[in-house]
């Protein structure tokens, strides 16, 4: 599929004689798209004879995944007809769109001339409305508001996914900040434990000092002491 609008093909058809009085494909139209939706008009019209007023019709188009919508204007004159290349495309929309169609049809061209024109004679003529039509439709979200609260449905719902995403991953920064900081505080706590040792440590050995420091100053002066009462 080329990178363009959904709607690929206009046509309008007398139904009486099955003539294609004017059709417009979209610019960007590949050949299969073009042959596609040809197939698919010649299997709707094959099941126009009973047509009447406001009567419808759709086809899939096997060469292509689009799909062909066909409408019977308020005389049961004229089909009005439109290829859509997006399967998705809501039908409420097409079927919007060709009576559009049919009322701009009808508004430009009188039904003498509808009745009398030969196939292919109002292709000119009505090119520029059908061009127009194409361009209008192109984006079903801007013609239809169901569709187009579904897209900002969608949108939004794309950005709480992002923003839950966002708060996932702090969530877990956190948690790590969080095991970091307790793994922090728990080597704090034992190097105070071990400080409080080692100050005891020392103290205890200092007073072991102290005391043996002392016994040797004590045995020394009862050594002169004893040397002085035997003298």
């Amino acid at each position: 599929m080329t990178d363009s609008g959904a709607v690929c093909y206009l046509a309008v058809v007398r139904i009486r004689d099955q003539a294609t009085l004017a059709s417009c494909f979209d610019k960007s139209a590949l050949n299969e798209e073009k042959s596609g939706f040809e197939g698919a008009l010649a299997s709707v019209l094959e099941r126009s004879s009973t047509a009447y007023p406001g009567w419808r019709e759709r086809a899939e188009c096997r060469e292509c995944d689009g799909v062909l919508h066909a409408f019977a204007d308020a005389q049961a004159m004229c089909l009005l007809v439109a290829g859509i290349r997006d399967c998705q495309y809501p039908d409420r929309v097409a079927l919007q769109m060709l009576r559009e169609f049919a009322d701009k049809v009808k508004n430009s061209q009188s039904d003498q001339i509808l009745s009398e024109a030969k196939a292919g004679g109002l292709s000119t003529p009505l090119r520029k409305l059908m061009k127009d039509v194409m361009k209008t439709y192109s984006d079903a979200g801007s013609q239809d508001k169901t569709t187009e609260v579904r897209q900002q449905v969608d949108q939004l719902k794309g950005i709480m996914q992002d923003n839950v995403k966002k708060i996932l991953e702090t969530h877990v920064t956190l948690e790590g900040l969080e095991n970091s900081s307790s793994s922090m505080s728990s080597q704090a706590n034992r190097f105070l434990r071990q400080s409080v040792d080692l100050r005891r440590q020392i103290q205890y050995r200092n007073l072991k000092i102290k005391a043996i420091a002392g016994l040797c100053v004590g045995g020394v002066v009862a050594y002169i002491v004893t040397m002085f009462v035997d003298f």
